[in-house]
């Protein structure tokens, strides 16, 4: 099977001086930049795909170089960091093969919409930190109601009745 021929512009992938320059970008680990590279190598500037960009697992594993379990998590770390969002989810298709989420490029116009570049207005908060995580019910002390503990309804922290 050939490749199809690839038109002049779409023989690099193109990464904006102000995507590398954010913030967002250097806290984003060395595998979460592969991932966003391999997911912009899949841009095409003459259909407009942004939104609808997939790159499976299984892809992403041998363009990469590494395993599912980091691959799922490089995904999640750049949409914690605002540079993509997920536009369809994932699903097992009729014909019982899966499909891959599709995915939008933050940094790029989506339809008549300019580019949102959420990763600009990042928080600061590192991905996978523990400001971040919701704490489970449970705490050290055993079952949340027998200690008189409960899970409180607006920051979803353990209090003391």
């Amino acid at each position: 099977m050939t490749k199809p021929k690839l038109k002049p512009e779409e023989l690099f992938v193109k990464v904006m001086l102000d995507t590398l320059d954010a913030p967002a970008w250097r806290a984003l680990s060395h595998g979460a930049r592969s991932l966003f590279i391999a997911l912009r190598r899949r841009h095409r500037l003459n259909d407009n795909n942004n939104g609808r960009i997939f790159l499976s697992q299984r892809a992403a594993e041998r363009e990469i170089g590494s395993d599912t379990n980091q691959i799922t998590r490089w995904f999640r770390e750049l949409e914690h960091y605002g540079f993509i969002v997920m536009t369809r989810s994932g699903h097992l298709g009729i014909e019982g093969k899966g499909k891959a989420p599709h995915w939008r490029l933050t940094d790029l116009p989506y339809g008549d919409e300019p580019p949102t570049r959420d990763f600009l207005s990042w928080t600061g908060i590192k991905f996978g930190s523990p400001k971040e995580k919701i704490p489970s019910v449970k705490t050290r002390t055993g079952c949340p109601r027998k200690h008189g503990h409960r899970l409180s309804v607006k920051t979803r922290t353990p209090t003391v009745q």
